[in-house]
């Protein structure tokens, strides 16, 4: 199974790392991050951050919990941050899932550590915290990128309330979904895998069958206006 199909030159192009993809996605899975369940009630399925109703869902904080996981993704976010945006100057995190991550990468860097808020702690106040410096070279750490909704509002806090300029997003796993292509097309976007990858895991681990694959590649081209069958409100 590959990645949505790009054009020579396009950004998301080379969205995955070829080195990470295939062990993160079969982390992702063995670790209960992402589940898939074809069977569950709708409405029992997982409402993503973008509003995406699904019967997948991932979330990488139980990664934390199991240190060998948690190693790998940490070995494999500094590699990833130092080949894709060399000469960065700060890493920023989207809270709170990727603090963590962002954490360990900042500190295998040796940069700066700033981090996003989703509000702030007072009405009015910032949502940036730790007083980022001065960079043309900030990349932002997020766990799961599915529309780039929240990296895009983060972006917008970070130009808003500081002088930090954003090389770009780095994250977990970026399912490249159409939307998110549109919101970041202005940004070097990579992740160490991606949803075909996670997909082709979960098919692996017997979590999906052949038929319950074919309809999440169906979703997987257009997920914010699929209907899956015999699924509808």
């Amino acid at each position: 199974m590959t990645s949505a199909p790009a054009a020579a030159g396009e950004p998301f192009a080379d969205l995955t790392d070829a080195r990470y993809a295939r062990p993160v996605a079969a982390a992702l899975v063995a670790s209960g991050a992402f589940t898939v369940d074809m069977g569950m009630p709708r409405e029992q399925w997982f409402r993503w951050k973008s509003g995406i109703l699904a019967p997948c869902g991932c979330n990488c904080r139980r990664l934390n919990a199991l240190p060998a996981f948690r190693r790998l993704i940490d070995d494999a976010l500094a590699e990833a941050a130092r080949s894709s945006f060399p000469g960065a100057d700060s890493i920023v995190a989207v809270a709170h899932a990727g603090i963590p991550w962002a954490k360990t990468v900042a500190e295998r860097l040796d940069l700066p550590l700033a981090y996003v808020r989703a509000e702030p702690r007072t009405a009015g106040g910032p949502v940036v915290e730790c007083s980022p410096g001065e960079g043309d070279r900030a990349v932002l750490i997020e766990d799961v990128v599915a529309s780039g909704g929240s990296a895009v509002a983060a972006i917008q806090a970070l130009q808003a309330e500081t002088s930090l300029r954003v090389a770009g997003v780095l994250s977990i796993a970026n399912w490249n979904f159409p939307r998110m292509r549109a919101l970041l097309a202005p940004w070097t976007v990579r992740a160490l895998t991606s949803y075909p990858q996670v997909l082709a895991s979960a098919r692996e681990a017997g979590l999906v069958s052949a038929a319950g694959v074919a309809e999440l590649r169906r979703f997987y081209a257009d997920p914010e206006q699929y209907s899956f069958p015999g699924r509808r409100d």
